[in-house]
């Protein structure tokens, strides 16, 4: 029998208003059809990547967490929101796929967890790595595993707060110059 933990984590890039996490369909270990289900991890930091990487990396690139601090993107998304946030749910009606757990029914939220991503980022608790080179084509999820074992293939995305600093110096310089 598997030792589920009490609390289970759902990563997300929305907020829920409503206090449920819908079911949604997606692959699970060894199966080639999707399901639609609820999916949760035991562990709060796996929950934070998958809540932040949709929003760090483009809709047209591959994003995949590596490890339990980093995410490794094709492109960097130039307007990434401030907020992610992870769920925290009771286990009762989950069952395993393989170290995560998903649920066939719709899950109430017992705590909510918003996560500032820059912060985030720029503290080293999330280390992301982005492509250096555009590809030729669209990889295969195959190919992109590939690609992301070689970290050399990825430069780490250090953000810039002197640029942000300069930006806003420069706007304030403009108002009290051209009055």
């Amino acid at each position: 029998m598997n030792n589920i933990p009490k609390t289970l984590y759902h990563g997300s890039q929305y907020e829920i208003p409503d206090g449920v996490i819908h079911k949604k369909t997606a692959y699970i270990n060894g199966m080639k059809t999707p399901i639609t289900a609820v999916f949760a991890t035991p562990s709060f930091t796996h929950a934070k990547l998958y809540a932040m990487m949709r929003l760090i990396g483009t809709d047209s690139g591959w994003k995949s967490p590596q490890g339990i601090d980093s995410l490794y993107i094709e492109q960097l998304n130039q307007n990434i929101p401030e907020k992610a946030y992870v769920y925290e749910v009771d286990s009762d009606g989950f069952l395993p796929d393989g170290s995560d757990y998903y649920c066939l029914t719709d899950k109430k939220i017992t705590k909510v967890h918003e996560i500032d991503i820059m912060q985030e980022i720029k503290s080293g608790n999330i280390k992301v790595y982005v492509l250096k080179s555009k590809l030729e084509s669209q990889p295969s999820l195959q190919e992109w595993r590939e690609i992301c074992k070689h970290k050399d293939n990825f430069e780490l995305y250090k953000p810039n707060t002197k640029t942000i600093d300069m930006a806003v110096l420069a706007k304030a310089k403009d108002i009290v110059f051209n009055k």
